[in-house]
């Protein structure tokens, strides 16, 4: 249960008030380790699962994935609203999954399905704010928004205040383009937030390369990762050299307008060079040094690519990846917005490349030891519709969606939560977005009581919601 705020901060940090505490715009000033050992202690966590992910991977099905299709069919229900797919049996006995899905339902024993997560809204911006920050919108919305200074900030970017993970990798890697509405304007939830913009993610960014025209589509792109290298004729010594030129030619201007414009664009400088000297860094991003079949195994198409990126980030020591759904670059493969072609969209574009990259993930961090260490969360913004539209698609739906988590203390081969008949609404553990957040901010050493400043230094806890310890 939450403590009461009044006297949080002081206690997390064990000395400082929260005056003091608040004036260093959040808690990487007094050093994550020491943090973490405090919070444990103040909040008598249970051994065992608080602070047991090392690092956290994001799966953001954007559009909206329906859980009737997925990880929540209703064979019993009406054939207008139960659909086309029907149900397989999992490794686990009781558990199904959708037939569409054939290589997770043979990995069942690694994860948890929670079908019971809910919130109230319809709107692709409001619900993905909600379940990338673990809060609602702080404003009423009617329509489509724009990601503004007043939302709240992703996971990683409160990873990132934390100084979280070490200064050669990003704390906060996303890929592998940023979410956006049909006029170009930035979905809210992927960045820092009220926090500031020095702590939005390290965005990668996707290309995509036809290489033959006769290729089907999922098979016709190719992952780019940023270059790491320095410009031809640069030598890291000279690049050092301009680099303290161009401080000592700062400073001055820094002594005498050290606004917040200038302050948030420091720590960007910093992370560019750091990256440029870690050979980490380098190796991480290069996906040519995989073996050619393991990139067949994840698939040679943008969500398999960003996977394995992802575990490679991961294994090199990045705390969290958020990877987000885009289509690979073929008109024919939309997103997880299924108002028409349901069935079509979903059985040809899009639940074979997540099934194979998804799995091969999961297997992957299984095998190298990993997943004891690795947080996995498969979601998206909202659910669909039990009715299927004339168009023969499902249309939005917050009231009810089904996510999928592994690895670290959550314990596989378990389904949490229940839907209703037809999956509209939840008729047991009902699980809000704060919960989700709660249980990503415990499961990585965090408290999700603890309070956070905006750019006016005004506090604002973590999430409010409670831990889903029934999965762990």
């Amino acid at each position: 249960m939450s403590q009461p705020q009044s006297s949080k901060l002081q206690h997390v940090c064990m000395g400082p008030s929260r005056r003091e505490f608040l004036t260093f715009g959040g808690l990487g000033a007094f050093g994550l380790p020491a943090l973490l050992q405090a919070q444990v202690a103040s909040a008598g966590a249970a051994p065992g699962y608080f602070g047991s992910a090392k690092r956290c991977i994001i799966l953001f099905m954007s559009g909206g994935p329906p859980q009737q299709d997925t990880f929540d069919l209703k064979p019993e229900a009406p054939v207008e609203l139960r659909g086309e797919f029907k149900p397989i049996g999992t490794n686990v006995p009781g558990i199904q999954i959708s037939e569409h899905l054939p290589r997770l339902a043979t990995m069942a024993d690694k994860y948890a399905i929670i079908r019971s997560v809910t919130h109230d809204s319809n709107i692709h911006t409001v619900g993905a704010h909600a379940m990338l920050t673990g809060n609602p919108y702080p404003k009423p919305a009617s329509g489509e928004i724009a990601a503004s200074p007043a939302d709240f900030p992703h996971y990683g970017a409160v990873l990132s205040s934390l100084r979280y993970g070490s200064k050669d990798l990003p704390t906060f890697v996303a890929l592998p383009q940023r979410n956006t509405n049909t006029d170009g304007t930035v979905w809210p939830g992927q960045g820092g937030g009220f926090m500031g913009a020095r702590y939005n993610p390290l965005q990668v960014t996707a290309e995509y390369v036809k290489h033959r025209p006769d290729m089907a589509s999922y098979t016709n792109c190719r992952f780019h990762t940023p270059s790491l290298s320095l410009p031809p004729g640069m030598t890291a010594d000279r690049f050092d050299a301009r680099r303290r030129l161009l401080e000592m030619l700062e400073k001055d201007a820094h002594a005498t307008a050290h606004d917040a414009r200038a302050g948030s664009i420091d720590p960007f400088r910093e992370q560019a060079y750091n990256l440029l000297h870690s050979t980490a860094a380098q190796k991480a991003f290069d996906l040519d040094a995989e073996p050619a079949s393991v990139r067949d195994k994840y698939g040679r198409h943008l969500f398999g690519e960003g996977c394995l990126l992802a575990r490679r980030l991961s294994a090199a020591g990045v705390p969290l990846v958020t990877l987000y759904w885009h289509p690979d670059g073929n008109t024919t493969a939309p997103s997880w917005d299924t108002h028409e072609k349901n069935y079509e969209n979903l059985r040809s574009h899009l639940m074979a490349p997540c099934d194979r990259a998804f799995s091969a993930l999961l297997e992957d961090l299984h095998q190298t030891g990993m997943l004891k260490d690795t947080l996995v969360v498969w979601m998206g913004e909202f659910g669909r519709t039990p009715q299927i539209n004339k168009a023969g698609g499902r249309d939005h739906w917050g009231a009810c969606q089904s996510i999928v988590m592994a690895g670290a203390a959550v314990k596989g081969g378990q389904v949490y939560g229940k839907s209703d008949s037809i999956a509209a609404y939840p008729v047991e553990n009902p699980v809000s977005p704060g919960d989700v957040g709660a249980t990503i901010y415990s499961l990585l050493g965090v408290r999700p009581d603890t309070e956070i400043a905006d750019q006016t230094g005004r506090p604002h806890p973590l999430v409010h919601g409670e831990v889903i310890r029934a999965i762990l």
